[in-house]
């Protein structure tokens, strides 16, 4: 039940009713909506506006609570924002402004933001009901006082006889519920991870993901799951309700806006949606799909609807185009073409041909136009004979300039085709040029763009299929680790070795390594590579450790990974590098710690024990407490030590006189020891047990 300070609470703000209202002997039925809005970040008129017109949509459909996601106002990823107060202000002057409107329509709105409480960050709900706006959290947290996890425990609030509770860590606040909850409004906050398939809200349930959460405890379970793309995260959408058996009984489409009306009735048996009706979580279709929201929606951030991608005949380029014109429609992607003029060898010639139409093949095949260029001659603009390097290196920074051109003078956002690969091994040989405004594969490794471009090909084949190959993905990784030994400096035979060590290496090994050490934070170790080529994997995390400033220079790009460069920025002065433990046992603090205290602990108990045994000793031959600490000083112990020596010495010459072989009266018949009674142990308890 609610406690007391949340019911007066709760009835000075108006947000619910105690009352239960009946029909029939029956609670009526109470309809929850939830509200899956994609919006421009900060764009507090224009969300306001749109949960204003949700909640009559709303209302018309007979709902009589309104929830919009989590992050539609501070983002997934708030920052610094959190302490502005001026945003704070104007988002709740905002809401004010909203809650005072849809007064007249008897609802709640139920709205989350990152706010400050306290000096600290808290993620709150805003209430917005009769006209006013009412932080839950924060407000009830003040009533409870401490600082206890109680205090944080989800308040629960009553709408038509439905007790409610709002909770965004199903981790930690599930287990602090209060007991007669009817219905958990969980509102999502984690971002799509295409390792995960719970980021994917309602794709996720078909494999048993959240049923135990409502049949285990009876409840009915709402899931508020945003979509839309929120600076480097996206959603997926996908909202859905779970009746107290488990049972999905309403859902929303994924990857789309949607107003999504269930009604919540306890004890009423529902249609529900088989398993087969489910949307089935396949991680490279919801990645295809969450880029596309990702570009879309940067493409907005940007202030335009087009896009321009730099065609280069390989995978990476190709997919990008087709990704472009998913996300903004053939007339709004412009192809640009670079052409290549140092062509000395038939094998040469006859690469850029194929090079030249595969770029016409993909470029027929979306149906965009092109632009073409001319690259300079390297050797005229440097007045010198110049390298096969220098040479590339220069098309590179030629590339970026007419693709920054392109984009400006056509108001477009230039879209690059870096891979996460590229990010982990060549940010250094690439951050000089422009490589454009957003790299949509910037969290996505270069092996996978494979198996991406498989899925997006069975919609229809616009990737040409000799791109969709392991040697296509072979020769990008060529290329990739050329431009990361590039930036290698030392002498000859390192790098001849450095050479050698990558040019063995298969894509899946190269992405596979890079895999464990970014996304899952293994030590050396523990990486499938160092037990059989350590050298190459540690030249791999050496590479990775060296880009760390160049990769902040390099376009943005969406999460989509369990853990993006953003996520695991380090130190970019760092000089060191994982190199494994070569055989020794691992230290941790932990373990230093846990044996400190073990040490103290025994330290203390044979003090102890010598503190027990000394004040024994004592009272058996009459020592004072002051004699006994003197005794157990350090000089105390050495005169002890001597004095026991030459005490010893002495006993030992008493025993044998008396019991040794020397005849006298003590002694038996020609010097044999005397007979001793038998020894009464109970008359030396001490000394005969110990």
């Amino acid at each position: 039940s609610i406690c007391t300070c949340e019911r007066r609470l709760h009835h000075a703000a108006g947000a619910f009713t105690t009352t239960t209202m009946v029909y029939d002997g029956k609670a009526l039925a109470m309809k929850l909506a939830l509200a899956q809005i994609d919006m421009r970040l900060g764009d507090i008129e224009g969300i306001c506006g749109r949960i204003e017109d949700q909640a009559r949509l709303a209302h018309e459909r007979g709902a009589r609570v309104l929830c919009v996601p989590a992050p539609l106002f501070m983002g997934a990823l708030p920052g610094g924002l959190v302490g502005a107060a001026d945003f704070e202000h104007d988002m709740l002057t905002g809401l004010t402004g909203v809650a005072e409107r849809i007064q007249e329509l008897d609802m709640i709105c139920i709205v989350p933001a990152a706010v400050s409480f306290e000096g600290q960050p808290l993620l709150d709900y805003m209430m917005l009901k009769d006209g006013h706006v009412v932080p839950a959290r924060s407000s009830i947290a003040l009533q409870r006082g401490g600082n206890g996890d109680a205090r944080w425990a989800p308040p629960v609030f009553d709408v038509d006889g439905v007790r409610i509770a709002v909770i965004f860590d199903l981790d930690r606040e599930l287990e602090m519920l209060p007991t007669g909850v009817d219905l958990i409004a969980y509102f999502q906050f984690n971002a799509f991870d295409m390792t995960d398939r719970e980021t994917a809200a309602i794709a996720a349930v078909r494999s048993g993901a959240y049923r135990k959460i409502a049949s285990k405890r009876s409840v009915w379970f709402a899931c508020m799951a945003p979509v839309g793309a929120y600076d480097e995260s996206v959603y997926t959408g996908g909202s859905f309700v779970l009746d107290d058996c488990g049972r999905v009984v309403a859902q929303a489409p994924c990857f789309e806006e949607s107003l999504l009306v269930q009604e919540i009735q306890r004890g009423v048996m529902l249609d529900a949606l088989e398993d087969h009706e489910l949307p089935e979580f396949r991680s490279e279709e919801w990645l295809w799909q969450a880029l596309v929201l990702a570009v879309r929606d940067n493409a907005r951030a940007h202030g335009t609807s087009r896009a321009v991608v730099a065609l280069e005949g390989d995978l990476p380029s190709s997919l990008l185009a087709a990704l472009a014109v998913d996300a903004l429609g053939s007339r709004n992607v412009i192809g640009l073409v670079l052409d290549r003029n140092r062509i000395f060898t038939p094998a040469q010639e006859e690469a850029e041909a194929a090079r030249c139409a595969a770029v016409r093949a993909i470029a027929e095949r979306l149906h965009i136009r092109t632009v073409e260029r001319d690259a300079p001659d390297a050797a005229r603009v440097l007045d010198r004979d110049v390298s096969a390097g220098d040479a590339e290196r220069l098309r590179s920074r030629t590339l970026g300039l007419m693709l920054e051109d392109t984009a400006l003078e056509l108001g477009a956002m230039a879209l690059s085709p870096l891979s996460k690969t590229e990010y982990a091994l060549a940010a250094p040989a690439l951050c000089g040029g422009y490589q454009g405004d957003y790299a949509p594969f910037g969290d996505v490794y270069l092996s996978t763009l494979e198996f991406v471009a498989r899925v997006r090909n069975r919609t229809s084949a616009v990737v040409p299929q000799e791109l969709v190959t392991l040697n296509a993905v072979e020769d990008c990784m060529e290329r990739v680790l050329a431009r990361a030994l590039s930036t290698l400096d030392g002498p000859v035979d390192m790098l001849d070795r450095a050479a050698q060590l990558l040019g063995g290496l298969e894509p899946g090994e190269v992405d596979g390594t890079l895999e464990s050490h970014v996304d899952r934070n293994r030590p050396f170790d523990d990486i499938p590579m160092a037990a059989g080529k350590p050298e190459a994997c540690s030249l791999l995390l050496m590479l990775v450790r060296q880009g760390e400033a160049a990769r902040r220079m390099l376009p943005t790009a969406p999460i989509v990974s369990a853990r993006s460069f953003v996520e695991r920025a380090w130190p970019y002065m760092l000089a060191w590098s994982d190199l494994g433990l070569s055989g020794k046992e691992r230290m941790t603090v932990d373990a230093l710690a846990r044996a400190e205290v073990n040490r103290f602990a025994d330290e203390d108990t044979s003090e102890r024990m010598r503190g027990e045994m000394m004040g024994i000793l004592g009272d058996l031959l009459g020592i004072s407490p002051e004699q006994m600490e003197e005794l157990r000083s350090e000089d105390g112990q050495r005169r002890l030590h001597e004095g026991m020596k030459k005490f010893e010495g002495e006993v030992q010459d008493a025993i044998e006189k008396m019991m040794g072989g020397q005849g006298g009266p003590q002694g038996g018949p020609q010097g044999t020891p005397m007979p001793q009674p038998p020894v009464d142990p109970r008359q030396f308890p001490f000394f005969s047990q110990n």
